[in-house]
């Protein structure tokens, strides 16, 4: 008997073993339970993975951080450090670095196979870059600049403005060197502006260009203080700021001393801070080689600021070796401006970017007095040429003119384009045929 009732409780056991087993399993090889296991699975896979990915990331700061090979202090409060004998590794480390403080990239690009990295966090900034040709990293850092960077997330509205840039007009002087980039919705880019009796000229240019739409300049490049270059800008904003609007400012100065022992003029440290304040809202930017922008239709990139070549005195004491040089580009057009860059600026560009300077566009350096060599100009191989100087200069004899010549013999020369001669304006995107013959409008053969 006692036999008999244990087998039965052992069965009864069974039973609501199974039964459980079945319940707490949700039942055995239907395809809902199956659904239901895996989904509690990948549950407890994704609480697992986000814990791991915000576990706290510590920034480790590189050893070599603390021996710089150079310091150079800019003239905001930004300090470039430059470290020789370096790798891509390290430029990464330096990267990471950053990021882990809580910095965000900005923009960041390849060129001919050297890096470029701009990482803001509020308002601070960290734009590196590293050269490869050189192994040589160098490293920006900023505790205001960050915000004084265009807003990358910014709404364009593309207009049926055509895209154009135009070389201005000076038959007065014969230098100056003024430039006018229309966007597709009317706004504008400007280079410098020339000397200040071109004031009235840039005015009626812009009203003429703008029609019944505000003038709106979303940046105004100034290349270096010369007084060939600025005067233009400073009387501009003392006189025209009620009616113009300026969205950014982009120059590269350097110190004062420097600017007046070379140049004899340091506007860039002195009364350039008066005149922009006449636009509170215009956010001033100081540029470093590498950067990248974006205005409307175009993009900018700086290919050469004056600190990669005055923090180690790479600049044969000659100033325009200052000039900021940069270039407007889309994916298929590109202009490059040079302002009055000098042979050393140039040859540290050709070894930086090689081929990469091909343009469609150039402006020729220094009003054409050939400071910058012609192997350069064969390596831009633009088809336009844009020569900011009277017929006057470009003819002078007493120079060496190997590249005015070379330059109108080249198959890639298209067309020349002398300021003095006329206020000429091409569409973005202009091109030639091959075989289309050499167009030098207005010129007239020096006898």
């Amino acid at each position: 008997m006692k036999n008999h009732m244990f087998k039965k409780l052992i069965c009864a056991a069974l039973v609501l073993l199974s039964i459980t087993s079945t319940v707490a399993c949700g039942g055995q090889n239907t395809p809902a339970d199956t659904s239901a296991d895996t989904s509690a699975t990948e549950v407890v896979t994704t609480v697992e993975t986000e814990a791991e990915t915000n576990a706290p990331v510590v920034a480790v700061k590189p050893d070599f951080f603390a021996q710089p090979d150079i310091t150079y202090n800019c003239q905001d409060d930004s300090v470039l450090l430059t470290f020789n004998e370096k790798t891509v590794a390290d430029f990464t480390s330096a990267c990471d670095y950053y990021k882990a403080l809580g910095y965000e990239v900005y923009s960041q690009s390849q060129k001919n196979g050297n890096s470029f990295i701009t990482l803001v966090k509020d308002s601070q900034m960290a734009h590196l870059y590293f050269y490869t040709h050189k192994n040589e990293l160098n490293m920006v850092t900023s505790e205001t600049a960050g915000a004084a960077l265009p807003d990358k997330n910014a709404q364009f509205v593309a207009g049926d403005t055509p895209v154009t840039f135009t070389q201005m007009k000076d038959n007065t002087h014969v230098n100056g060197m003024g430039y006018i980039i229309q966007l597709s919705d009317g706004s504008f880019i400007i280079y410098d502006g020339s000397y200040k009796t071109q004031v009235r000229s840039l005015i009626q240019t812009l009203k003429d260009m703008a029609g019944d739409k505000k003038i709106v300049v979303r940046a105004w490049i100034l290349t270096h203080s010369h007084d060939d270059h600025y005067p233009s800008f400073s009387v501009f904003a003392t006189k025209y700021s009620q009616e113009v609007s300026v969205e950014h400012v982009i120059f590269a100065p350097i110190d004062a001393d420097t600017a007046k022992a070379f140049a004899g003029d340091d506007y860039f440290n002195t009364q350039f801070k008066e005149d922009v304040a006449n636009w509170p809202e215009a956010k001033v930017i100081y540029a470093h080689t590498g950067m990248n922008f974006t205005f409307g239709d175009l993009n900018m990139e700086v290919l050469l600021a004056a600190d990669d070549l005055f923090k180690e005195g790479n600049h044969n004491n000659y100033f325009n070796n200052s000039s900021l040089v940069s270039r407007l580009y889309t994916n298929d057009y590109s202009v490059l401006f040079l302002g009055d860059i000098g042979k050393e600026g140039c040859y540290a560009m050709m070894d930086a970017y090689g081929d990469y300077l091909q343009s469609n566009v150039c402006q020729i350096s220094h009003h054409g007095v050939e400071d910058a060599p012609l192997a350069f100009y064969e390596t831009v191989k633009a088809s336009i040429w844009m020569y900011p100087c009277t017929q006057a200069l470009y003819d002078l004899q007493e120079r060496d003119n190997d590249v005015r010549d070379a330059l109108r013999e080249r198959a890639y020369t298209r067309e020349i384009l002398i300021a003095g001669l006329g206020q000429f304006t091409r569409t973005w995107g202009t091109t030639f045929e091959d075989g289309t013959p050499l167009s030098m409008p207005n010129y007239t053969p020096a006898k």
